[in-house]
């Protein structure tokens, strides 16, 4: 009996410590899970950390993809804009050749009016003098009958008629005369107008090659607005100057067109008026290049 209970005790203890060693298992086991389970979220964290750094890693990927690109862009761009400056230099030399060439075509020309004007200011003095000389000469031929010495009343009426038909000579001569100056003068006018035309032919080339000049401007600053700004700024300043500088020139030449227009105006409208003492006038005039009278 005693061993019985000796037994059941020994048992006993062995089944607390089962059970003490199966609660320590479940506790252990349990830690276990709770690792386990950590475990598990902290590698579900870094397999989305992971991907999420992939999709960083292609999106960088991409990105420098991109920006490789617009570096490739840029370059080209670059490269298009180098060559356009480029252009734009030789066509901004080839500008300031054709301005020189203008210029000295536009001195050569005002040279030209600068002769064609003082000849036109000789030809005026000439005329100015001609005719002053005339006017001068047609008083002392119309002096009245009292200045000559008196006669007999038998000799009065044919002292009378001589004097007359010494003036009628005078005066038909003085036509003659007026006559071969009045075709110097009309050749001289049909010179100046021919002149004249060839003016207003060159001022019409002038204005067509200042259109054409202007248009090609115009295309030109077209093609300059896809240039970075300096040089945009410079070329667009050159360009201005280059045009202000052709219109000063035009500017002149309108000067010199009216100038000579004045001066064939001067020559059409030349009209002097003679009276002598006893009460008779004489005109000579040249007007719109077609009337030569004596009244």
């Amino acid at each position: 009996m005693e061993m019985y209970l000796e037994n059941m005790k020994s048992l006993r203890s062995q089944m607390h410590v089962i059970e003490e060693e199966a609660a320590m298992r479940s506790i252990e086991e349990q830690k276990q899970k709770t690792f386990v389970g950590t475990l598990e979220k902290e590698l579900q964290l870094v397999r989305s950390e992971t991907e999420q750094l992939n999709e960083e890693v292609e999106e960088m990927v991409k990105t420098r993809s991109h920006i490789n690109s617009e570096i490739a862009e840029k370059q080209r761009k670059l490269s298009s804009m180098q060559k356009e400056s480029s252009v734009l230099s030789q066509t901004l030399e080839l500008l300031q050749q054709g301005r020189v060439i203008l210029s000295v075509k536009i001195k050569e020309k005002r040279s030209y009016y600068s002769k064609i004007t003082e000849e036109l200011n000789i030809k005026l003095k000439e005329q100015q003098d001609w005719f002053n000389s005339h006017k001068q000469k047609m008083i002392e031929d119309a002096r009245p009958v009292e200045e000559y010495p008196s006669k007999p009343m038998g000799n009065h009426i044919h002292g009378s008629t001589s004097i007359m038909l010494s003036k009628k000579t005078s005066l038909e001569n003085m036509g003659h005369e007026m006559s071969g100056r009045y075709k110097d003068l009309m050749t001289q006018l049909e010179s100046a107008k021919n002149k004249l035309e060839e003016v207003e032919v060159k001022k019409s080339e002038i204005n067509i090659a200042s259109s054409k000049l202007k248009q090609f401007v115009e295309q030109l600053k077209h093609q300059i607005e896809s240039v970075s700004s300096p040089l945009k700024e410079m070329d667009d300043n050159a360009l201005e100057e280059e045009y202000k500088a052709l219109m000063a020139d035009k500017a002149r030449e309108m000067e010199y067109l009216q100038s000579l227009k004045d001066q064939i105006n001067q020559l059409e409208g030349i009209s002097q008026v003679v009276t002598c003492q006893c009460g008779e006038e004489y005109r000579v005039e040249l007007a719109d290049g077609q009337k030569l009278g004596v009244a």
